[in-house]
Order: C-alpha cells, then structure tokens, then sequence
C-alpha cells in the first residue's frame, strides 16, 4: 500500500512538473515571438463575414488533424493491427504536440512511436505507421512547394527565396534518409551491428549480443510492417494526398486570418508565401520555429495596417501552434482522468 501510495505521489509530482513545464514553453514562446511588436488598438468586428473566416481557420485546424488521423485508420487496417479512431486521433494530435514542445520539432515521431506501443501495438507496427506518415507528410510539403517553386515567384525578398530553396533542400535529406534506410534492411542492420560492438567495446553497452539480438529483432518486425505499407500503392498515394490536404489546411491559415480582419489578399499570393515562409523557418531549432516564425510571417501579414498585425499574428499562432499544445495537454488530462477512475473502480470490486 505504502509503495502504490508512493507511486501515486510521483505521478503526481510529474504531473504536475509536466502542466508547469507546458505553461512555460507557451509563455516563454509568446514572449519571445511578441514582445517586439505593438499590440495596437483590438478593431476586430463580430461581424458575419469576420466570423465566417475565424469559422474558416479553425476549420481548417479540424480538416488537418482529421487528415492525419485517417492516414493512422488506413495504416491500422492495412497492418491487420486494432482500427481505433481515438487511438488513431491521439497519436495525431501527440505528434504535433511534441513537435511544438521539442528543439527542431523532432520529438514527435519517438512519442507516437511509445503512444501506439502503450497501446498494444506490435514494435514493427508502431514504428512503421510513425516513419510512414512521416515521410508521406514530408513528400507532401516537399511537393507543394516545389509546384509554389515553379509556378508562384511572387516573394518580393530575394533572400526570403533563395533561403527557402536551400531550406527546402535540407529538409529533404531526413526523409530520404530514412525511406532508402527503410528499402535497405540489410546495410542497416550491419551499421547497427557495428555501432552496438562498439559501444561494447567502449563499456556503453553491457550485453552488446542481446542488445544486438533485441534490435535487430524490432527492425526486422518494423522491416516486415513497412513492406506490407510501401509495397500497397494506393495506400501510398492515399497517404500523400491526406498529407497534401494537411498542409494545405495549414497553409491557408494565414489567408482566412487576414481576410477576418478585412485586408484586400488573394488566396494564391498568401498561399504561395505561407509555403516560402514555411521553407525557410523549417530548419529553425526552437520550439514550434518560435521567433522566427513570428518574424518571417511578418511578410504575409504586412498586408494589413500596423495597428492590426500583433492581434492578426496572435489569432494566427494560436490556430497553427498554441492549439497543437492545448490539444496535447487535453489529451494526457483525460487520459489520466480515466486511469484513476479505473484504479478506484478495481479498488471497489
């Protein structure tokens, strides 16, 4: 009783150092993206046409969130794996959270990884899903920009287009990276075979055979899972094009915000300069591109007047970012929620 009393106090304590720790990554991000600009007289009207376009915005948060929780269903099936539409949803939404939360966005993928393995989700499927959506949504950015590349020159800054071609280029390299690792099992394993007998050699590793055995036998569940998704090709094309739709979602953000506050925009200009933006803050280290997102999207909405930019900026963020991170932290509540009502029902029986 006393260890389970213990138990229950740590949970807690991390709880809630996990609440505090949310609190400051969105405080410390407001701060470091607003505190250079001038909030301004608030002159937005509740009129039909303003709230028609916030209705527009927060559509489009739904439309892409419901996007990458299909591409989850659709692998779920294709895998023989549990469909569930919540787990599907909160592997999601977790993904996003941890990405806006994480240096460089990269904490997303490791987490939905440990979400769907809580859930009862082989190692092999857990993993493929994850690495699938993520390559696909890659791909589909990567594509989307390239057909803005050639069609839409309409940045008015040469740097903004040139960094965005070299930042394009980077962000590349990590899902190719990982789609020829994926089509490579064997040149893998002979990689992770010598890095663990290094890490032997050097004490890092205490058993580095059963470590190797255990590792390779995940890749090779993870091999076989990411072979039934790569080898089905209207599963692929379904995944990229809901990846498609995810950014395009996104992307459009900046325009509904804008034309909420009355400005003279064109969907295609504000489009085609959401994704210039988007390419050259991608490779920003800091949590959700903070600060440089802030000063990069001043571009888009410099179409507005001065006084207006901070609220148009702040309706923005919260849409694409600070909602990402509310849904996340709403998620690990209920979550909870469930598991001590679940504890005190076992306690009653």
């Amino acid at each position: 009783m006393n260890e389970n009393r213990q138990d229950r106090k740590k949970k807690h304590i991390w709880t809630a150092l996990f609440v505090l720790i949310n609190i400051a990554v969105i405080a410390a991000t407001a701060v470091n993206e607003f505190s250079g600009t001038t909030p301004g007289t608030f002159q937005f009207g509740f009129t039909k046409r303003a709230l028609f376009f916030l209705g527009c915005t927060g559509l489009c948060l739904v439309v892409l969130l419901f996007a990458e929780t299909l591409k989850y269903l659709l692998m779920m099936k294709s895998l023989g794996e549990p469909v569930s539409f919540r787990t599907a949803f909160e592997t999601a939404a977790l993904g996003k959270y941890y990405d806006c939360i994480t240096p460089s966005g990269a904490g997303g993928q490791p987490f939905q990884i440990l979400w769907l393995h809580r859930h009862g989700y082989s190692d092999g499927a857990s993993s493929a899903m994850t690495i699938s959506a993520y390559i696909t949504m890659q791909a589909g950015f990567i594509l989307l920009a390239l057909g803005v590349f050639i069609t839409h020159r309409s940045v008015e800054l040469d740097a903004i287009r040139y960094t965005a071609y070299f930042g394009l280029l980077l962000f590349s390299l990590i899902p190719c990276l990982l789609a020829s690792f994926s089509f490579m099992p064997k040149t893998v394993k002979k990689i992770i075979t010598a890095a663990i007998r290094l890490c032997g050699r050097l004490r890092l590793v205490k058993k580095p055979e059963e470590s190797t055995e255990q590792v390779l036998g995940m890749l090779d569940s993870y091999h076989s899972s990411f072979s039934v998704i790569a080898k089905n090709k209207a599963m692929l094309c379904l995944l990229l094009f809901l990846s498609l739709v995810y950014r395009i979602a996104l992307c459009s953000m900046p325009y509904f915000v804008l034309k909420m506050f009355g400005a003279p925009v064109s969907f295609l200009h504000i489009f085609a300069s959401t994704i210039y933006i988007y390419a050259t803050i991608c490779l920003v280290p800091t949590p959700g591109n903070a600060g440089a997102a802030e000063g990069a999207f001043y571009l888009v909405f410099s179409a507005m007047r001065s006084d207006g930019v901070f609220w148009a900026m702040l309706i923005w963020r919260i849409f694409c970012y600070y909602s990402f991170i509310v849904i996340g932290a709403g998620i690990y509540g209920i979550n909870a929620i469930r598991g001590r009502r679940n504890r005190g029902g076992k306690q009653d029986e």
